[in-house]
């Protein structure tokens, strides 16, 4: 069964990855672009596959880093099954990647600010991270709140820790805004942009907003009933701490999608990540093989059905 590729971190389990990914990527690049078919489909398919096996790789690669974390081999699988849930718009947004990036290298970050000797440093490259995102939208700066929220704690509430976050908070968003003025807007207007309020209307929220709103509460519900025990987070403090990271990405989303503050048609993108996060963390806590295993093959049998319904490949 599907589950049994993924018991150990293994080349088995890298291979089925890139393989899951690759013909998940294509049925969705399928499903949106039915009945029409090209070479230009076929290549920006791959295009996204590489880039998505990138970030599986790159998040895969960073867990690694630390002593103990709550990633393991099963988030290979959930990743690409999370993604099949999703949303999806229109094609590849270069200023997605480049958010979904620098988050993604954020929690390590963030990790390092907590877990290492210099801490002064990594204060300043996160803080850094979360000033450059705001290039996309300026919303993000929610993200700030983590930063701050070390600040709070005794061991980094010092002038040294403070002036290591106030620089790239204060100084590179002017920066952005003066480099924004000067490139002309057809290269720097996709990624700069202001917040607007858009508030969701969840009275006609598409079919696959619904399925993905599932996804978004097994998460959370997730993030609040698999927290690592008290016991746990003393003996790895490393392993609460991204957890903690990852919800607060989750619950930031979360806020932002409902409120609209996004670019773009996609809402609700901002979630993807912490959401496959807790979806694998979810199956990784769940003991029984055959039950892992048969909710595995049911989630991935239906929701193809449902996208072939949903794009009005087979009609009912």
């Amino acid at each position: 069964m599907i589950a049994n590729l993924f018991e150990k971190t293994t080349y088995k389990a890298y291979l089925s990855s890139l393989i899951f990914s690759f013909f998940t990527v294509f049925f969705i690049q399928f499903c949106k672009n039915y009945p029409f078919f090209s070479f230009q489909i076929i290549l920006n398919a791959i295009v996204f596959w590489a880039i998505f096996v990138f970030f599986i790789l790159m998040i895969t690669y960073l867990e690694t880093k630390y002593a103990y974390s709550n990633y393991s081999s099963v988030h290979l699988l959930a990743f690409p099954l999370t993604f099949l849930f999703f949303p999806h718009g229109p094609g590849l947004v270069v200023s997605k990647i480049f958010l979904g990036l620098m988050l993604v290298y954020s929690k390590y970050i963030y990790g390092r600010v907590l877990f290492s000797d210099n801490s002064a440093k990594n204060l300043f490259d996160l803080s850094f991270i979360f000033s450059l995102i705001l290039i996309y939208n300026n919303s993000l700066a929610i993200f700030y709140l983590i930063p701050l929220a070390i600040l709070l704690q005794q061991k980094y509430r010092d002038m040294k820790h403070f002036i290591c976050f106030v620089l790239p908070a204060t100084f590179v968003p002017l920066f952005i805004h003066a480099i924004s003025i000067i490139i002309p807007e057809q290269i720097f207007g996709s990624f700069y942009s202001f917040m607007e309020l858009n508030l969701w209307d969840f009275t006609i929220q598409s079919n696959s907003e619904f399925l993905w709103g599932i996804i978004i509460i097994l998460s959370v519900y997730t993030t609040i009933f698999y927290k690592p025990r008290v016991y746990e987070q003393n003996s790895n403090p490393e392993n609460i701490s991204g957890f903690n990271f990852m919800s607060f990405w989750l619950y930031a989303s979360i806020l932002l999608g409902i409120l609209g503050l996004h670019v773009g048609a996609g809402r609700w993108f901002l979630s993807f990540i912490p959401s496959a996060y807790f979806i694998g963390i979810f199956f990784n806590k769940i003991r029984s093989r055959f039950v892992k295993n048969y909710l595995i093959s049911f989630s991935l049998i239906a929701i193809i059905i449902f996208k072939l319904i949903d794009f009005k490949i087979i009609n009912l």
